[in-house]
């Protein structure tokens, strides 16, 4: 069974299949969120699971800005995508940069990928670690089993102009686990279309064990229940 296949070997379809998103009212939206609650003037930032790297092309004018994240596949299309801005390979879970950031963002709800509860508290602590006195983390939080509807396909398409697909989720919940089966055709111009499956594991992280993990590092919090889009919750947290 091949895993994570957006991420990897599908990389390049990643931004089709989010082009429905603004990232530049995301970014204005984040730059007003560091602004209310920073203690400080910022100058550095971290975009942790930084994927194709479209939040950080709107926001290295106005902040010195690092991205990581654990697919090299991912990481080649953010090079591409922009250019000033330093990117590594790195597993959040394992993170030592030896280097401290001003504002650390993990957005997206990509903290779902760590699956269990034991590995989240091992994260929060590593942001902490690398979080100057005063800093933030903007944290968009995992969905929570209520959230998800076993069995319910959903559907995204992108419709461009030599290429085109389709992406069916169906998910199901096992235990602590959302098991988020992707289907997905990819037509492209002069080729045959192909089929893929792509198998996602997410952990189910209610928002109050989200934030009681968060607190118990030592930040100050404030829950945001529209972050940077409608109805998508963030996490602000204060290192104190």
């Amino acid at each position: 069974m091949t895993e994570q296949l957006l991420h990897g070997k599908l990389a390049k379809y990643y931004d089709h299949l989010n082009s429905f998103r603004d990232y530049l009212d995301e970014a204005v939206r984040l730059q007003n969120i560091i602004i209310k609650y920073s203690p400080k003037e910022p100058t550095t930032i971290l975009d942790v699971a930084c994927g194709t790297g479209l939040h950080l092309k709107h926001l290295k004018d106005d902040y010195s800005c690092t991205g990581i994240d654990i697919s090299k596949d991912m990481l080649k299309i953010a090079r591409k995508n922009t250019r000033g801005i330093t990117f590594k390979q790195a597993d959040m879970k394992k993170l030592k940069l030896k280097k401290e950031f001003d504002i650390i963002t993990c957005l997206f709800g990509s903290i779902g990928y760590l699956k269990t509860q034991g590995y989240l508290k091992k994260t929060i602590i590593n942001f902490y670690n690398h979080l100057t006195k005063g800093g933030l983390l903007l944290l968009e939080p995992s969905h929570s089993k209520s959230f998800y509807s076993s069995g319910k396909p959903s559907i995204t398409v992108y419709n461009g102009k030599d290429t085109k697909i389709t992406r069916i989720n169906i998910s199901k919940i096992q235990t602590s686990l959302s098991k988020l089966n992707m289907h997905i055709i990819i037509a492209e111009k002069g080729k045959e279309p192909n089929y893929f499956i792509d198998y996602h594991k997410l952990g189910l992280f209610t928002i109050k064990d989200t934030v009681k993990i968060i607190r118990n590092t030592g930040f100050k919090t404030k829950f945001l229940t529209n972050g940077l889009r409608v109805g998508r919750e963030l996490i602000v947290g204060i290192k104190k």
